[in-house]
C-alpha cells in the first residue's frame, strides 16, 4: 500500500459510526475462489449484525470486495500476495486493493 491510502485509511471514520471497512489480506498464490468462498460466507454472518445502519455498510463492503474479486481475471493471487480494502467512510466510499510488494 502507499503512504498516502495508509495515512487515508489510519484516519477514515466510518458513516455509521461502527466498523464498516473490510481489510482482507490474500497470501501469495492463494485460490481466489477460496476468498471469495470466505467473503460469502462473512456476507451470511453479517446479517446477523443488530444495528441496521452497520449491518448496510458492513453488507455493502463486503459486497464490493466480491465484485472487486471477481474483476481480477486470475485464478490465484500474485507471488507478493494482495490486499483488498472496501468501506463506507464519512468523506467517501473507498474500494481498492493492492499487490503487497
Amino acid at each position: 500500500m502507499t503512504q498516502e491510502q495508509v495515512e487515508f485509511l489510519s484516519i477514515a471514520k466510518s458513516q455509521s459510526g461502527g466498523t464498516s471497512l473490510v481489510t482482507y489480506s490474500i497470501p501469495s498464490n492463494y485460490n481466489m475462489w477460496l476468498v471469495s468462498e470466505k467473503l460469502n460466507n462473512e456476507l451470511g454472518t453479517a446479517k446477523n449484525i443488530k444495528d441496521k445502519t452497520v449491518r448496510k455498510d458492513v453488507i455493502s463492503a463486503l459486497k464490493t470486495s466480491l465484485y472487486l474479486l471477481k474483476t481480477y481475471k486470475k485464478s490465484k493471487a500474485p507471488e507478493t500476495g494482495l490486499i483488498l480494502c472496501a468501506g463506507i467512510t464519512t468523506d467517501s466510499n473507498i474500494y481498492f486493493w493492492h499487490w503487497i510488494k
